[in-house]
């Protein structure tokens, strides 16, 4: 599927949200719409809402997002940011666009905490400024991973690198210190959510050096639904039934989730990996004043 890439100027950079079930209140998102394709991706709203079309192959770079950034930091408050929420950071433009290191500096010079997701190994270009943002306040770095069976993966993120490959660039982030994670999200009803598939990802993860997992399952909501499950009719035909009817009957969707977090509780204890790793944020920096002894 080809893609095209728009350039634009934002009017803002941290964007607050009011969410409850967040752990942070601010993002930033140097780019609308993602080149990846997941077939699962929550955030189509985002170009539906904007009126930006095609959310897989119109892709908006903001610009002049450090600039406005760099207008915004000073009164800003050090709480953590996440990187990407809406879209990933690191998607291909990024290779061409380079919006993400501007970004980075700017936060690392003003002390911002900063938690960033990504399936892109294109983070790697720019682990030398996470770890500048980790010594000045903290940073923590997340790889999304729904499965490792690459021709799965393939058909459901038909654009992003192979789970194999994100895995080994977590182990070289995780290498620098940092701390990382894995986002197993969400969990596709009889295509990963095998105990085996499951297994596989904390094995990989634990393997990395991953120091938590944050796994859930898949809600379908406003766009996402009628372009999944045609996604899912053309390319898992034999499980399309089953897993349609999970979403058509509460009972069903209750049922699975149970199963779901019955197996996960066994696999999280057998790996000794916890649900969620809060980047531990390190006090204010203190200024000295001209009568300080030195």
């Amino acid at each position: 599927m080809d893609t095209s890439v728009k350039e634009i100027v934002c009017k803002t950079a941290l964007h607050c949200h009011d969410s409850k079930w967040l752990p942070y209140r601010y993002d930033i998102n140097v780019y609308r719409g993602c080149a990846h394709r997941c077939v699962y991706c929550y955030a189509l709203y985002s170009h539906e809402y904007l009126g930006g079309g095609d959310f897989y192959r119109e892709i908006y770079a903001k610009t002049n997002i450090a600039d406005v950034l760099r207008r915004e930091l000073p009164a800003f408050s050090r709480e953590t940011v996440n990187l990407g929420g809406i879209t990933d950071s690191y998607q291909p433009a990024e290779r061409e666009y380079k919006l993400m290191p501007g970004v980075l500096s700017l936060l690392a010079r003003y002390s911002v905490p900063v938690t960033l997701s990504t399936k892109s190994t294109l983070i790697l270009r720019d682990v030398a400024l996470l770890k500048k943002i980790d010594e000045a306040s903290a940073a923590k770095a997340a790889f999304t991973v729904t499965t490792m069976d690459k021709t799965v993966a393939r058909l459901i993120e038909p654009n992003a690198p192979t789970p194999r490959e994100r895995m080994n660039a977590l182990g070289e982030i995780k290498k620098q210190g940092l701390t990382c994670g894995v986002h197993m999200m969400p969990v596709l009803p009889y295509l990963t959510s095998g105990e085996a598939s499951l297994e596989a990802v904390f094995s990989a993860a634990k393997d990395a050096g991953a120091d938590y997992i944050l796994a859930g399952a898949l809600n379908l909501r406003g766009g996402t639904r009628q372009g999944f499950f045609e996604s899912i009719r053309q390319s898992f035909p034999a499980e399309y039934g089953r897993i349609k009817e999970i979403y058509h009957n509460k009972e069903a969707y209750k049922a699975y989730k149970r199963d779901l977090d019955a197996v996960l509780i066994r696999l999280r204890k057998k790996y000794t990996l916890p649900y969620y790793s809060k980047i531990p944020e390190k006090p204010e920096p203190k200024q000295l004043s001209f009568l300080s002894p030195l």
